[in-house]
């Protein structure tokens, strides 16, 4: 017996995964218990805490968890759901579907993995915080001459960026796995690291060194290609060579900024999905945030969760991950004649005319759009 556990979270968290939620009773998944657990303000209403016992029991009890996402008071729940079970790697694919348009000219076929570090870098400061420059003065590490004449005695503060080998090396692994992988399915097997060694040598530098000697294997034994670059000449290269990549590994802070400029070539946030794994726990969740300008008035997309929903039962290897794919492939189809389809289409993928007009579909319309297909 497989469980699957839902968190709304806060926001249009809670109205996405409901969504979810339909559709996957909808797929009636064999041998599955789905459980509902709460975080943030609605588990302060009904636990007490945000954080409570329940939610936490209920999360260590499941085989995967799909969170819809957090505002304010359900952080403590996806930072257990992050470094509490060491989920130490984000996955966000990015995929052009047919139907939807990219802003690229010229460019038909996306089809790329960002995989992002997910406990270090500069965002180690989640668990060692952050600090008044002067410290450092008093401690000795920045100088008072160079206080002076590179930060003219400021008001200011810092942040310390950590790389480990450890944590290098184990996402390295994982990327060079999925690297191979992807390329049994006829994708390039090319592997392209993403750093900043040029400045930093000793952080960014570890990180590229334990990629390209994690891989020395795997070139090896499976002929798969390595390559690294620069984060900022990563950015251009995906505007202008988005079709050439296939994994990309990256530091966290950098990963967090590419998987975003990512989405955006293949469609928006609205469709973006995302996997932490590396526990026996993982967590799977829409990028797009709580969004609490919209929250409420029943038009967030949940396109996003859904397709959090197929990569959880992807990495749970449920064979009816198959018929849901089949189905979103044919729901967007339909973004490419909105003149016909624009009931069933949420307001980011429809023209601004059309959004101006209110001629799109609630969060609820396009949720039954997919359940329909999936009852063909």
């Amino acid at each position: 017996m497989k469980k699957i556990c839902l968190i709304g979270g806060e926001g249009i968290g809670i109205e996405v995964i409901d969504s979810a939620h339909q559709v996957l009773n909808e797929l009636s998944l064999p041998n599955t218990e789905i459980i509902e657990a709460f975080a943030g303000e609605i588990a302060e209403k009904k636990f007490g805490n945000a954080f409570p016992q329940e939610t936490k029991a209920a999360i260590d009890d499941s085989n995967a968890i799909l969170f819809g996402a957090t505002q304010n008071k359900a952080v403590g729940t996806l930072m257990y759901l992050r470094f509490g079970l060491d989920n130490f790697a984000n996955i966000r694919p990015v995929k052009l579907y047919k139907g939807l348009k990219t802003p690229i000219k010229d460019v038909k076929n996306i089809d790329f993995i960002i995989i992002r570090e997910n406990l270090e870098g500069l965002y180690a400061v989640i668990k060692i915080g952050e600090g008044n420059i002067k410290k450092l003065v008093k401690k000795g590490i920045l100088r008072e001459e160079d206080y002076t004449d590179f930060f003219h005695r400021s008001k200011g503060y810092y942040a310390t960026k950590i790389i480990t080998e450890y944590e290098s090396k184990r996402v390295a692994k994982l990327a060079c796995e999925k690297t191979v992988e992807r390329k049994t399915l006829g994708f390039p097997g090319r592997l392209s690291i993403v750093h900043k060694a040029n400045v930093m040598m000793l952080t960014d530098g570890l990180f590229k060194k334990v990629a390209y000697s994690m891989a020395k294997d795997y070139i090896k034994k499976h002929k798969i290609r390595i390559d690294d670059y620069h984060v900022d000449i990563m950015s251009a290269n995906l505007i202008r060579y988005p079709e050439t990549f296939d994994i990309i590994l990256a530091v966290n802070e950098y990963g967090d900024i590419l998987s975003d400029l990512g989405a955006e070539l293949v469609g928006g946030m609205g469709i973006a999905p995302s996997a932490c794994i590396g526990s026996d726990h993982p967590y799977f969740e829409p990028v797009h945030g709580s969004a609490p300008d919209i929250a409420g008035k029943g038009i967030a997309n949940p396109l996003a969760a859904i397709l959090s929903l197929k990569m959880l039962l992807e990495y749970l290897k449920y064979k009816e991950v198959e018929l849901l794919d089949k189905v979103i492939e044919e729901y967007f189809l339909q973004v490419a004649d909105p003149a016909k389809n624009w009931k069933c289409l949420p307001p980011d993928l429809v023209p601004k005319i059309y959004r101006e007009q209110n001629k799109f579909a609630k969060t609820k319309n396009v949720t039954q759009n997919i359940i329909e297909k999936i009852k063909k």
